[in-house]
């Protein structure tokens, strides 16, 4: 199956800096993508050439069959949500949605399907002044998903959210790819991304560290929390029995390799019987740092 996007060996520079570096990825059809990066990793850039915004200076971009350079209808199939969108603050949100209805040709009933898939019920009359981040940002996905995009294209779309905004923008993707919506989600966060997609393209630098699926990315990074008031003892009782446990103040921290879960449990258990308090266990969340070391 064809790809909704191709990049294949691309390079962009500003200057003297190279902000990509030879960069091949793709989005196929039914797809959630996540293309995840610090801040200065050329996420933004690489949006930008995909889209036919920027001219990229080698290799090749494919934006629905077509480049988007030479052929800026290749656009007309996507849905693009940039991290700080432009949205007029005195327009209430379905004015401003009926009219990029109107400039993508698209019904009334096209309107109605947006603002019921992005949430936005009750708020339609609402101007975007009104509005708290997180449904301003459901409103430009709401315009970007009239017309019923092919792709979505969200750049850092959960940027300066709070965690339970972040939380339903993420369900709101997940949902439109249920509805057949193929999603590009670009972010700095990995923990979230991790969550939601199908493949994983980490950018340092402008190129292409890592890529593959979630559970091959997470592959050594599994990592448990123990508290505990004996970090010490537990320490030396979980690598008795073959784990990988260091200290780190008032608690341990495990390093899962493989299926040792089970081994976990039991070396807890085990640790518990001969007394030593175990206050509580959690999974440490990775980050784009540890990912990259």
């Amino acid at each position: 199956m064809e790809p909704l996007l191709e990049l294949r060996d691309v390079t962009k520079r500003f200057g003297s800096k190279v902000a990509l570096r030879s960069v091949s990825m793709s989005v196929s059809p039914g797809e959630m993508v996540g293309l995840v990066g610090p801040n200065g990793a050329g996420k933004s850039t690489l949006i930008r050439v995909s889209l036919g915004i920027l001219t990229r200076d080698s290799g090749s971009v494919t934006l629905m069959g077509e480049d988007p350079l030479v052929s800026p209808r290749a656009r007309e199939s996507v849905g693009v949500v940039f991290e700080r969108p432009s949205l007029p603050p005195s327009m209430p949100v379905i004015s401003f949605l009926r009219r990029a209805a109107r400039i993508k040709g698209a019904s009334d009933e096209d309107v109605k399907r947006a603002v019921e898939l992005a949430g936005l019920k009750g708020y339609e009359d609402r101007p975007f002044a009104h509005l708290s981040a997180g449904l301003k940002q459901r409103a430009a996905i709401a315009h970007a998903i009239i017309g019923s995009p092919r792709l979505i294209i969200a750049d850092e779309p959960t940027s300066n959210l709070d965690p339970v905004e972040r939380e339903s923008v993420l369900e709101l993707l997940v949902e439109l790819k249920k509805q057949g919506a193929s999603v590009l989600l670009s972010s700095h966060v990995l923990s979230e991304v991790l969550r939601v997609v199908d493949r994983i393209v980490v950018l340092k630098s402008g190129s292409v560290a890592i890529s593959g699926g979630p559970e091959e990315i997470l592959k050594g990074l599994r990592r448990v929390r123990v508290r505990t008031p004996e970090p010490e003892a537990l320490a030396k009782e979980l690598g008795s029995m073959g784990l990988k446990a260091a200290t780190s103040g008032p608690e341990v921290i495990v390093q899962l390799e493989g299926n040792r879960d089970a081994d976990l449990l039991d070396a807890l258990a085990k640790a518990a019987s001969k007394g030593i308090k175990i206050y509580g266990v959690d999974m440490v969340e990775p980050n784009i740092e540890e990912l990259l070391r």
